[in-house]
């Protein structure tokens, strides 16, 4: 018996692409949120602020990212073929 070694996924379907994105646009969500929460230069940074922007903006981020994912999938190329009901619109009449 042979072993089948597992194909290795391309890159526009594997997982680090989406996750390095998300991680990033939260990065930047918290120091946005974190500085623009301070309310003066005076006052401490507000890291809890920080915190739920890059919750909020990775989860957000990665929902998006995994709908358009599965909206850009392409059809098995077996589904266009043979014969089926209503298969040519052009002569509705004829078999």
């Amino acid at each position: 018996m042979s072993k089948k070694s597992p194909k290795k996924q391309p890159w526009s379907q594997s997982i680090k692409a989406p996750l390095i994105f998300s991680f990033v646009l939260g990065a930047v969500a918290a120091f946005v949120g974190m500085i623009s929460g301070t309310g003066g230069s005076q006052n401490d940074l507000r890291l809890d602020i920080g915190l739920v922007c890059f919750g909020v903006a990775f989860i957000v981020s990665l929902l998006v990212i995994s709908v358009l994912t599965m909206a850009s999938k392409e059809n098995d190329p077996s589904l266009g073929s043979g014969s089926g009901v209503n298969r040519s619109s052009d002569n509705p009449d004829q078999d």
